[in-house]
């Protein structure tokens, strides 16, 4: 019922936003990211162990905000993923969620504030500056929580 109110008005809010596409992508953003975290309480959509095959980059986003390219590594037992670039210092990243879509395999990683989702089996870590921060990881359709105008993960920042 939540996710049905949430899509109700992100409907009714995108439609009365009229042409201001920044505004209409800024709200679906901000929606879709919201709404993937809900991803990790449905069975088979967490992650637990580490995908087998990465890309060398991989976009890296603040869930509604900035975004950056990704360089992808690996040791023994996880993945580490580098930000190739500045973030603003607000809001402060607190771990980060891989998304792997169901067909197209990784497509990036999320930034959001706070701390993992408990239970999350952790697949790696982020490195944003001087901070690194946790990753877990989603096994999802990303298009059902993107407007395709708008994407999460722009195509120029996966090269």
């Amino acid at each position: 019922m939540r996710k049905l109110n949430l899509v109700l008005a992100l409907s009714f809010l995108t439609a009365c936003g009229g042409s201001d596409r920044g505004t209409s992508c800024g709200i679906v953003a901000l929606a879709g990211a919201t709404l993937l975290l809900e991803e990790f309480t449905k069975a088979g959509h967490t992650l637990g162990t580490i995908p087998e095959k990465m890309p060398e980059i991989l976009p890296v986003r603040m869930a509604a905000g900035a975004a950056q390219r990704g360089l992808v590594g690996r040791t023994d037992t996880s993945w580490i993923i580098g930000v190739d670039g500045p973030f603003p210092e607000k809001p402060v990243p607190g771990f980060g969620v891989l998304l792997v879509d169901q067909i197209l395999g990784p497509q990036g990683v999320l930034l959001y504030e706070g701390n993992p989702i408990p239970g999350a089996p952790l697949l790696g870590t982020v490195h944003v500056g001087a901070r690194v921060i946790p990753m877990i990881a989603l096994q999802t359709g990303i298009a059902a929580f993107q407007d395709a105008r708008c994407p999460i993960f722009p195509d120029s920042l996966k090269r």
